[in-house]
C-alpha cells in the first residue's frame, strides 16, 4: 500500500503550533553564531591544554567576543532574514563581522599589553573552530529555512506592487505562489483614469486590495505582509526611487524586479525569490536582530530608570493630587509603531476638562496648574512614560508620539509625515534634543521636527540612542516645554 502524502496544511499548523515563525529562525541563526564564539573558545582550550576550564583571562576574552559579535553582527548587517534566504551572501557579511569580532580583540589585547596571557595555538583553533561552526551552523539554518518554505510553515507574505503596463502580473503571482509565497496585498502603482477599469491581475489573491500605492502606505497598519515586489511599468520613465517613494514611510522591506538599468539598483546584489532574479529596493529601519537589540536596551535601561525614579514618582503623585482634583495620571490615544493607536500616560498637568476637541498647550494656558506647570517646565510629566517603554508601546528613544488629531492635521499636509511611525515612539528624540521640542504653532516647526525624526528613523543606532540619552539629560529644562 502506497505511503499517504503528507498533509502540507496539517504540517504548517503543527508546525506553527510550535511557535517557529521567522523572527524565531533569525533569533536561532543570531543564538547559534554566538555559541559558536564560545564553542571554539572551549573545543580550542581542550585542544591545547587537554581540559576544557579557561582561566580568567581567557574568560574575559570569550565574554568579550561575545558582546562584541552581539553588536557587530547586526551593525554589519549580518543577521537578518536576508541573510538566512541568501546564505552566500549572509555568509560573506557574518564573515566580515567575524574577522571585525577578532580585530578589535586583538586591539584591545594590544592595547592593555595582555598578549603575552594567551596560547597562540589557542587563540589560532579558537578562530578556526569558531569559524566553522558558524559557517556550519548558517548553512544548517538556511536549509531549516528551505525546507519550511517547503512544507508550508514558512510561506512569506508578499504585496505585490505592480505597474498599469505591466506584462505577466498573473503569471509572476501564481509561479510565487506555487514556490512558497502567499500573495496577500496586489496595489496598483496608479489610479485608473476614469472610464478605464480597474485591472484585476490576480483573481485569487484573498487579501485586500488597494486605489493606489499611496492608499496603501495610509492604511498599512492594518495589513500583514513581510515584504513587497514591485513590478515597475517598463513605459514608466521615472526613476525607481521616484516610483517607490511612498514606501519609504512604512516599515517594510521593498524588493524590485528590474525591468532595465536604474541608478538606484547600482551595486546592489540580485537575489532569487522563487527563482525569478529581484533586488533589494529598500529594508526597514531595523532588522529583526536590531529590533530586539533595542528592545533589550528599553527593558534594561527602561527598568533600571523606573527603579530608580519610583521615589520622585510616588512623590509627583501626591503633589499633582493634592494640587487640583482629579488623577493622579492622564491617559490618552496615540498613534504608534506602524500607526497602530495605544494608550499613553502622563502625571496630569492641567485642570480636567473636556478633551473632545484637542487643543494643544500654549505658554501660559491657564488650563496648567501649579505642579503642572513645573512638571512640564522639567517634562518630569513624562515620567510615567517608562510604563510604557517597559511593557512595548514605545521605545526610549524615537519620535514623538502626537495627538491623533495633529497627526491627522500635519498628515494631510505634510507627505513624508507618516515616515516617523516606522519606528516606536519615544520618552525623548532626536528633535527634542535639537530643541524642536513643545509647541508646534506653525507648519515650518512640525517640518523641522519631521526632517529631525526621519534623520533619527533612517540612522537608527545604538550609539545614537546612546547619545540622544546623554543629551536628554542636558536639556531637560528648556524654554519651548510649558
Amino acid at each position: 500500500m502506497a505511503a499517504k502524502a503528507p498533509n502540507r496544511s496539517s504540517t504548517r499548523k503543527r508546525w506553527f503550533s510550535l511557535g517557529i515563525t521567522r523572527r524565531f529562525l533569525v533569533l536561532g541563526m543570531q543564538v547559534s553564531d554566538i555559541l559558536s564564539f564560545i564553542f571554539g573558545a572551549y573545543l580550542a582550550h581542550v585542544v591545547r591544554f587537554n581540559t576544557a576550564a579557561p582561566d580568567r583571562v581567557e574568560l574575559t576574552a570569550i565574554s568579550l567576543s561575545v558582546v562584541i559579535a552581539i553588536l557587530a553582527f547586526p551593525a554589519m548587517q549580518a543577521a537578518s532574514y536576508l541573510a538566512l534566504q541568501n546564505p552566500w551572501h549572509g555568509l560573506k557579511r557574518a564573515t566580515r563581522a567575524f574577522v571585525a569580532v577578532f580585530a578589535i580583540l586583538a586591539l584591545l589585547a594590544f592595547g592593555l599589553q595582555v598578549t603575552g596571557e594567551f596560547s597562540r595555538i589557542w587563540v589560532t583553533v579558537w578562530i578556526l573552530s569558531a569559524y566553522f561552526s558558524l559557517v556550519c551552523t548558517r548553512i544548517w539554518w538556511s536549509g531549516f529555512l528551505k525546507h519550511g518554505i517547503a512544507v508550508g510553515f514558512l510561506r512569506e507574505r508578499l504585496a505585490l506592487i505592480h505597474g498599469r503596463g505591466t506584462r505577466h502580473v498573473e503569471e509572476i503571482a501564481l509561479h510565487l505562489r506555487e514556490k512558497g509565497y502567499d500573495i496577500e496585498t496586489v496595489v496598483p502603482l496608479h489610479t485608473p483614469p476614469p472610464g478605464v477599469p480597474e485591472r484585476r491581475p490576480v483573481p485569487q489573491t484573498p487579501g485586500r486590495r488597494y486605489a493606489s500605492l499611496d492608499d496603501f502606505v495610509h492604511r498599512f497598519g492594518t495589513e500583514v505582509v513581510d515584504r513587497a515586489i514591485l513590478i515597475p511599468d517598463p513605459a514608466d520613465e521615472r526613476p525607481l526611487r521616484q516610483v517607490a517613494a511612498p514606501l519609504r514611510m512604512i516599515p517594510l522591506d521593498v524588493d524590485v524586479i528590474p525591468s532595465g538599468y536604474d541608478s538606484a539598483l547600482n551595486g546592489r546584489m540580485p537575489r532569487l525569490a522563487g527563482g525569478i532574479p529581484v533586488v533589494t529596493l529598500m529594508t526597514r529601519p531595523l532588522s529583526d536582530s536590531q529590533v530586539l537589540i533595542k528592545r533589550l536596551e528599553d527593558l534594561v535601561l527602561g527598568t533600571g530608570l523606573l527603579i530608580a525614579a519610583a521615589p520622585l514618582m510616588a512623590l509627583i503623585a501626591v503633589l499633582v493630587k493634592l494640587d487640583s482634583p482629579g488623577p493622579v495620571l492622564f491617559a490618552q490615544s496615540r498613534a504608534g509603531f506602524n500607526n497602530v493607536p495605544f494608550k499613553i500616560y502622563k502625571f496630569r498637568s492641567m485642570v480636567v476638562h473636556d478633551d473632545a476637541k484637542v487643543k494643544q498647550a500654549t505658554r501660559d494656558d491657564n488650563r496648567i496648574t501649579r505642579v503642572g506647570r513645573i512638571l512640564r517646565r522639567t517634562s518630569l510629566d513624562e515620567l510615567p512614560q517608562l510604563f510604557n517603554v517597559v511593557l512595548g508601546s514605545m521605545s526610549l528613544v524615537g519620535p514623538r508620539p502626537h495627538a491623533l488629531a495633529h497627526d491627522q492635521e500635519y498628515g494631510a499636509l505634510i507627505d513624508t509625515y507618516i515616515g516617523r511611525h516606522r519606528m516606536k515612539p519615544g520618552l525623548t528624540g532626536w528633535a527634542q534634543v535639537n530643541g524642536w521640542r513643545g509647541e508646534t504653532d506653525t507648519l515650518d516647526k512640525m517640518l523641522k521636527r519631521i526632517e529631525h525624526d526621519l534623520y533619527y528613523v533612517d540612522g537608527w543606532s545604538l550609539y545614537f540612542d546612546l547619545k540622544i540619552l546623554i543629551m536628554t539629560a542636558r536639556v531637560l529644562y528648556h524654554r519651548n516645554a510649558y
